[in-house]
């Protein structure tokens, strides 16, 4: 089953909106899949996902389907839900609180089900980060239930068009306790995108033990279809119920259909001024300047003399804070690289801990919570 999700392929995003959207695809693909202890099977399959973003970044609620259908005719069902809520802890320090659950039907002999609960705390500087977390909750194989704890921590790293991740975890479900130990990186250049993980699994009761890794590459075809081929061997998943496997796949998406809200209320950029009667107009010093490369690599550079700390946050940082970094060579500029796709985004500005504002340069938004957000575009 895991194979199969795993066929999965990145594409164009839904189309940018200023307040929260939702986003529907679907992939179809085929693949050569072997479980653990069964024969080898080609197999096809239907995957349908959509995804809901808040409109500040602050959570997300996704769910997808898929429907598996091996070449000896069994098939399989799989359902998965999940959401996260995100709250700002201290000036780098962000919490988290997530929900997860899931079902899935063997040739209607075997079924799984899981529910959990997850709490992380996380440690976000312009360009990596860490975090630490617990997970609770309950897995079912048929009609027999387990508890299910999870303790992990993880690390990851950004440098231009490439991220870094590494975590470690101990689970466990019942009376099956096992460790994992992987590490993973993402490279993206133009349409093309290359992903690949290792891990290992030890100290394990009851779940398998060894090294295992994943391989995608992607290539775009348009801004609503892409395919990627991918491969590789995968451990059990105790909690969802997955059996461990190998596999090599190809795919297609189709569609990243964005549902946008209705239209708010947009006004042009507003004067360059030292400031309003209410406070919320932005130093006219405070100013956005893009430079972007013929990738996704964007330097964003924030113009603030005398400032002692300036920070931005946007759709393309999840909405957390990223200290930029002084630029010795140029007065009071302020920069730091990002990995932003082509399209509309938006931005805020905060400069030496107060007000989080709209930056000179964009075209100003008002958003749902009583304040302005800056809309810019990258052609």
């Amino acid at each position: 089953m895991r194979a199969l999700a795993l066929i999965g392929l990145a594409c164009a995003a839904g189309v940018p909106a200023v307040h929260g959207q939702a986003t529907a695809t679907l992939d179809a693909g085929i693949s050569a899949v072997k479980y653990d202890g069964f024969l080898g099977s080609g197999a096809a399959s239907l995957t349908p996902s959509v995804r809901w973003e808040h409109p500040r970044g602050r959570g997300f609620v996704s769910a997808r389907g898929t429907y598996l259908r091996f070449e000896s005719g069994n098939r399989s069902l799989d359902f998965s839900a999940n959401g996260s809520w995100f709250t700002p802890l201290a000036r780098h320090w962000r919490g988290e609180l997530g929900l997860a659950v899931g079902a899935s039907d063997y040739r209607s002999i075997a079924s799984f089900s899981h529910g959990v609960a997850e709490a992380r705390i996380h440690l976000m500087q312009a360009d990596r980060g860490g975090w630490v977390g617990t997970t609770v909750g309950q897995a079912s194989f048929s009609a027999g239930a387990r508890p299910v704890a999870v303790v992990a921590m993880g690390v990851w790293l950004l440098r231009s068009n490439l991220t870094m991740f590494a975590s470690l975890d101990r689970s466990f479900v019942g009376d099956t306790a096992y460790t994992d130990l992987r590490s993973s990186a993402r490279l993206q250049h133009g349409g093309v995108s290359l992903e690949g993980t290792l891990g290992t699994r030890m100290l394990s009761r009851g779940a398998g033990r060894g090294a295992y890794g994943e391989g995608s590459a992607t290539v775009a075809l348009g801004r609503r279809t892409a395919v990627v081929l991918s491969g590789g061997l995968y451990p059990t998943d105790v909690i969802s119920g997955s059996i461990a496997g190998r596999y090599v796949s190809a795919a297609l998406r189709l569609g990243a259909i964005g549902i946008r809200r209705p239209a708010v209320r947009t006004r042009p950029a507003m004067p360059h001024s030292n400031g309003g009667s209410n406070g919320s107009a932005m130093p006219a010093d405070a100013r956005l300047e893009i430079d972007a490369s013929r990738d996704d690599a964007v330097r964003l550079t924030i113009y603030a003399p005398g400032a002692v700390a300036v920070e931005i946050s946007g759709d393309f940082t999840d909405w957390r804070p990223v200290l930029l970094s002084r630029n010795p060579a140029r007065e009071g500029a302020w920069e730091g690289m990002f990995r932003i796709p082509r399209g509309i985004h938006r931005i805020n500005v905060r400069r030496d801990g107060g007000r989080w504002m709209a930056p000179a340069g964009t075209t100003r938004s008002a958003d749902d919570y009583d304040g302005e957000v800056g809309v810019f575009l990258l052609p």
